[in-house]
């Protein structure tokens, strides 16, 4: 069957048997980041920049820099939130991110 890629988002590692049926996401993307790079986007994302202007200063992709800040937030290494729900159609407050 060849080799064998695992999808970690459990404490269970189920391997999935490469058989040419199963679909890959972001193939194309490099999820590698240079030291100190992940430290940097957070930063300029706290203080204010938007993903395209981190993507030109990184020279990485919107796309990578969006994935990126999605891991940083599980890892609650960001304090600005990646959307903000207008608070009458949310029952969580926004207060402590506004301005």
């Amino acid at each position: 069957m060849g080799a064998v890629k695992f999808n970690a988002s459990s404490k269970h590692i189920p391997m999935l048997p490469l058989n040419g049926k199963n679909e890959f996401i972001f193939d194309e993307e490099e999820f590698a980041f240079l030291p100190g790079q992940l430290t940097r986007i957070a930063e300029s994302w706290n203080n204010g920049m938007e993903i395209p202007e981190i993507a030109k200063q990184e020279k990485r992709t919107n796309k990578n820099i969006f994935l990126a800040l999605i891991d940083l937030a599980y890892r609650e290494k960001i304090t600005r939130p990646l959307a903000f729900i207008p608070s009458e159609r949310s029952k969580i407050s926004n207060e402590r991110y506004l301005v």
